[in-house]
């Protein structure tokens, strides 16, 4: 069931059954060669909105922009500050929440917006913590899942792709966005991907860079360690069909937390 695609009279009909909804975050970067700009964001739509056609779990509007400064140097890239994608979830959060939603699942593809968002739900938290004097709305709770942290997906991707997964424009994402989009499949000559130094996951694992400019001097294809060329659509399809029964796990044990 997707939000944008529904009447209001039909969620709220939905919230008489259930709480929660699913919302897609991504970013709005480049991905290499051959990666599609929307890869962030395609790759966790597309698999929450398989969760949504094998469950009644509703499936709200993707967050498409996220905080992506790093990759400005490559064109094509758009990105939002970090505290302004806090005040777009918080918002988010708000404008459901008055509807009467308790719990938001954020579905997520894009490492760079992990912190911002964690941040975002603590604020949203304190708004409750210091309003003593009035009931404390004990229902609303916030998480964050990358969908590499389905134990299925991960192991996969790894099995596929192994040193050649990398950490960015990854042939695994660009693979789920060949899957989703097959009429999008871009091609391009690239070299092999070279080593990382020892200690880069390390100190810049998650997407903890530093400005687009330095960026581009180390990266200047937009690849980081990665071999998207080994991506392929039937990859894709297996990397969803392992990341969505998990998903889907996730979020109603979230729903059920006490």
């Amino acid at each position: 069931m997707l939000l944008e695609r529904s009447t209001w009279g039909e969620v709220e009909a939905y919230l008489a059954r259930s709480k929660g909804v699913i919302v897609p975050i991504g970013s709005m970067e480049q991905h290499g060669p051959n990666g599609l700009i929307g890869t962030d964001a395609l790759c966790a739509e597309a698999i929450a909105r398989q969760v949504g056609e094998e469950a009644d779990v509703l499936i709200g509007p993707t967050l498409t922009l996220g905080v992506a400064q790093f990759n400005l140097a490559f064109p094509g890239t758009v990105t939002i500050r970090a505290e302004t994608l806090m005040a777009v979830v918080k918002d988010y959060v708000r404008s459901l929440a008055r509807a009467g939603f308790e719990r938001f699942y954020f579905l997520n593809g894009h490492g760079g917006n992990i912190a911002a968002c964690n941040a975002a739900f603590q604020d949203l938290y304190a708004d409750a913590s210091f309003e003593r004097d009035r009931v404390n709305r004990a229902g609303l709770r916030c998480r964050l899942r990358s969908w590499w942290e389905y134990d299925a997906a991960n192991k996969l991707r790894y099995e596929l792709y192994s040193d050649s997964e990398g950490l960015h424009a990854t042939p695994s994402e660009v693979a789920i966005t060949q899957a989703a989009f097959p009429g999008a499949i871009k091609s391009a000559t690239m070299s092999k991907p070279g080593a990382l130094p020892s200690d880069y996951y390390r100190n810049f694992g998650g997407d903890k860079h530093y400005d687009a400019d330095h960026h581009r001097r180390w990266f200047p294809d937009g690849r980081i360690g990665s071999d998207p060329s080994l991506a392929s659509p039937e990859a894709g399809r297996r990397l969803i069909a392992a990341a969505v029964p998990e998903a889907l796990a996730d979020y109603r044990a979230f729903l059920a937390e006490d």
